[in-house]
């Protein structure tokens, strides 16, 4: 799919008189690489390929390797939206582009440079204010804007500078993008909302909103219409933390899908509720729902207590049912070595997942414990430090193979670092 964020992010500055260029060199070097490269590519968590992409690249496509460089260099400002997976080959790129041409200004935003503010390693100081003129922590629209327009030109880090109110916000049209070469034929990524109402200990994208907001349901019918219209979009994956945070706006928003569409395929991520009438969950599936990601993480209440999440594993089974009950696929995710989690709670999740597996029809996510600086959670059980949580990890997996429980292998540990 196109990167929802550069889209945001061009249509904010289009709106304002700026130009922007949206250069997706993630997916073209994807495309041009062989199948064995490709498949390595499509696999979460891949440190040597993190490591060592650009050298495989430079390898294997050495022309168009350069050509891309060269197409950057035309620029006077360069902006790369960072991720954990590309932070190592980004921060390699910048210096590249920077050797060929020291008076580019480099731009580092994304959800990796906020998370690398709250790092206690020295990182964010030591190796990104080097090479980047500016970098943005939290969301960018006006940070950005700001920089393009001379207002913190003298700033080197922009922090939470964020948009208050969607009302006015432009949706992506991804200008001059060509949206049927992305493998998701057809898809289109969208957003409801911005933030979480939830306060989940361990998770590492909530610091990168400050607040939860909505964007009107009028606006994102506008939006599905133009990409329906215009792109012959069938599919739309909502990017939101969460789907259902505010009941009343996603009943209108089922609502309105119903009375303008009929349905359109849709999928995104929830959490669960046990405040959600099985109405709510009918319309869902009559406005097209087809795939839900739910964060159970655990089936002890014990560890769900410690977690935060705001929910029992009885409140996780009620859901289920009513998402079953509605016809509603979904799969879930599950964490293993949390802090505080002793053998009786994780046994209490192998059973709860085996007990229910009529119910929950795909293990979508496994992680052992990982800490992020800046959450809440307790450091020192970072599974990189937990043995336990390595051997609980590999019990997860066996036993799911053992009952034959559907699992996605590509998400097995795509939250784990070197």
């Amino acid at each position: 799919m196109p990167p929802i964020g550069h889209g945001y992010l061009q249509a904010f500055l289009e709106q304002r008189g700026i130009h922007a260029d949206i250069l997706d060199f993630n997916h073209v070097f994807y495309t041009l690489s062989d199948l064995q490269l490709q498949r390595q590519w499509l696999v979460s968590c891949n440190t040597f390929l993190e490591d060592n992409i650009l050298s495989r690249i430079d390898e294997n496509n050495s022309r168009e390797f350069h050509d891309a460089k060269e197409k950057m260099l035309n620029y006077g400002i360069v902006g790369f939206s960072c991720f954990k997976s590309n932070f190592e080959t980004t921060l390699r790129m910048a210096e590249l582009l920077k050797a060929k041409n020291n008076a580019m200004k480099i731009i580092f935003g994304g959800p990796e440079i906020t998370r690398q503010f709250f790092k206690t390693a020295g990182r964010f100081h030591d190796i990104l204010i080097p090479v980047a003129d500016y970098l943005i922590v939290g969301e960018g629209e006006i940070p950005l804007h700001h920089y393009l327009t001379g207002n913190n030109i003298h700033k080197k880090v922009a922090t939470f500078e964020q948009l208050y109110d969607l009302t006015d916000l432009p949706f992506p049209r991804y200008t001059g993008i060509d949206l049927n070469v992305y493998p998701r034929k057809n898809t289109i990524p969208l957003q409801f909302s911005r933030g979480c109402i939830r306060r989940c200990n361990f998770c590492s994208e909530r610091l990168l909103y400050k607040n939860f907001r909505t964007r009107p349901v009028s606006s994102l019918i506008e939006e599905i219409r133009y990409h329906k219209t215009t792109n012959k979009t069938q599919y739309f994956v909502f990017y939101d933390s969460l789907i259902n945070a505010d009941l009343k706006k996603l009943e209108s928003l089922c609502d309105s899908i119903i009375e303008h569409f009929g349905s359109i395929p849709w999928e995104a991520q929830i959490a669960i509720r046990n405040d959600m009438s099985q109405k709510l969950f009918d319309k869902m599936k009559q406005s097209g729902c087809y795939s839900l990601f739910v964060g159970l993480e655990s089936g002890s209440d014990t560890t769900l207590r410690h977690m935060n999440k705001g929910f029992t594993a009885e409140d996780a089974l009620r859901f289920f049912n009513d998402l079953h009950t509605a016809g509603l696929f979904f799969g879930i995710s599950i964490i293993v070595g949390y802090p505080g989690e002793s053998d009786q709670d994780f046994q209490n999740t192998l059973d709860f997942i085996i007990r229910h597996k009529d119910i929950i029809p795909q293990i979508a996510q496994m992680n052992p414990f990982t800490y992020y600086d800046g959450t809440s959670a307790d450091e020192a059980a970072d599974y990189r430090a937990n043995p336990t949580a390595r051997k609980r990890m590999g019990i997860l997996v066996h036993e799911m193979k053992r009952h034959k429980i559907k699992h996605t292998k590509a998400f097995i540990g795509n939250l784990i670092e070197k």
